[in-house]
């Protein structure tokens, strides 16, 4: 991996790791667990909008002006904090806590309908990240596990990936989930799954892993303990310079710029061949 978007914590590790992995492979099961929200798909839209599944329904007209005023405001208020290096973790954990159960909230107050989640499913507002189709069906063909652990909204998330023939038996989803009745939502599932209680949601995988993120935090989705090996790469999409160091320990491997899956396919080839 020689692309000057990708970023290598420690060469002589990674190439440990990948050793390991091919070694274990032979004989445990792979599986790959990754986010959704700017890790599968792309972080920003063509023009410069944030491209979540959340983002999807305010700038989609769906709810009217003020729900989308609303959204606005609550991103401008918590997003920073989201992503602040320097607040504590027990303050980010309530933050996320609040701005998630509020943005939920908000969904049943304006009237968020199941009509409105099949139109955005048929859309492009998210768009996959370059390569994404390609690791979904190279999974699907080795019918290698992939978990899709998410802090945004899994009725979006599975409706989007089945209209594209994505949602294959290998694919497992845990987010957030909307429950409606007569066509709206009547409530959401609780516990919230924020960007920092993930880890308490994770299914356990067996074997080894390829972890998937965006988040310092979605490293430790699964931690050392639970897997044999697991190989961490991340999307550093935004402020590279100012945060290279931190995701730098964090991950084995970073991709920068809001870049293609290619680095991931080509990680993941390094192994098959012991599948």
């Amino acid at each position: 991996m020689t692309m000057d978007h990708v970023l290598i914590a420690d060469q002589v590790a990674l190439q440990d790791k990948i050793a390991q992995l091919k070694n274990q492979t032979k004989n445990e099961q792979l599986c790959v667990v990754s986010d959704w929200d700017r890790t599968l798909t792309k972080a920003r839209t063509e023009d410069g909008q944030d491209a979540t599944s959340y983002s999807a329904i305010a700038h989609g007209a769906y709810l009217g002006e003020a729900y989308r005023v609303e959204m606005d405001r609550l991103y401008a208020r918590y997003r920073p904090i989201e992503i602040s290096q320097t607040i504590s973790h027990r303050e980010k954990q309530k933050a996320m806590r609040d701005w998630w159960m509020t943005a939920l909230a908000m969904m049943q107050k304006y009237g968020l309908t199941e009509e409105v989640i099949e139109d955005i499913a048929i859309r492009d507002f998210m768009r996959l990240r370059d390569g994404s189709i390609d690791l979904f069906k190279i999974l699907a063909d080795r019918e290698i596990p992939l978990l899709i652990l998410s802090a945004g909204i899994g009725n979006v998330i599975a409706k989007y990936l089945k209209v594209r023939a994505l949602l294959t038996s290998n694919v497992a989803i845990t987010a957030n989930k909307l429950i409606f009745e007569h066509g709206a939502v009547a409530r959401f599932c609780k516990p919230v799954i924020h960007s920092f209680n993930k880890a308490r949601h994770a299914i356990t995988p067996q074997g080894c892993v390829l972890l998937i993120g965006d988040t310092i935090e979605d490293a430790q989705m699964v931690n050392d303990a639970q897997a044999n090996c697991i190989i961490r790469v991340g999307f550093l999409n935004e402020s590279v310079e100012e945060n290279s160091a931190t995701y730098l320990r964090a991950y084995d491997v970073v991709i920068c710029n809001d870049a293609s899956m290619a680095p991931v396919i080509e990680l993941l080839r390094k192994f098959l061949d012991t599948l």
